[in-house]
């Protein structure tokens, strides 16, 4: 995979999946304008937020709040990647999901449920830990 792809990969697997996962059991208990407003809402705080770090990390040579241009499109609104506003939009959503896919799983009774949605934090963190226990040796620190 093109190291350009890195973070929306990411994204993709340790956010996007899990959500499409959850969805399918929870769709009928959400109201999507509401996760939608959520999402909006987080989205612009942190944004603001990144926007303010990434601007001032350029006057300053102690400053350490930068993004790795080699995993990320090159796609920048405002100096920041287009990857870090589908960050805050995706986890936004996935939080919600993972939530309300916990809370239907003890409503059902049913313990299968309960752990099969409840995997999809544990998706999560595999998504994340695995590429770093098996990535090659040049890619290390």
């Amino acid at each position: 995979m093109p190291k350009r792809l890195y973070y929306l990969a990411s994204l993709f697997f340790v956010f996007v999946l899990p959500s499409a996962f959850l969805w399918y059991f929870i769709r009928n208990q959400i109201d999507p304008a509401n996760v939608a407003l959520f999402a909006v809402s987080i989205t612009l705080l942190a944004s603001v937020w990144d926007i303010w770090a990434t601007r001032h990390g350029k006057r300053d040579s102690v400053w350490m709040w930068s993004f790795n241009s080699r995993q990320t499109l090159g796609i920048k609104l405002l100096d920041v990647p287009v990857e870090e506003y589908l960050f805050y939009t995706a986890s936004s959503v996935y939080i919600v999901f993972l939530w309300q896919g916990i809370q239907y799983g003890r409503a059902s009774g049913s313990i299968v449920t309960l752990i099969v949605l409840s995997f999809a934090g544990v998706w999560s963190l595999l998504a994340i830990a695995i590429p770093y226990i098996v990535r090659s040796p040049k890619d290390r620190l």
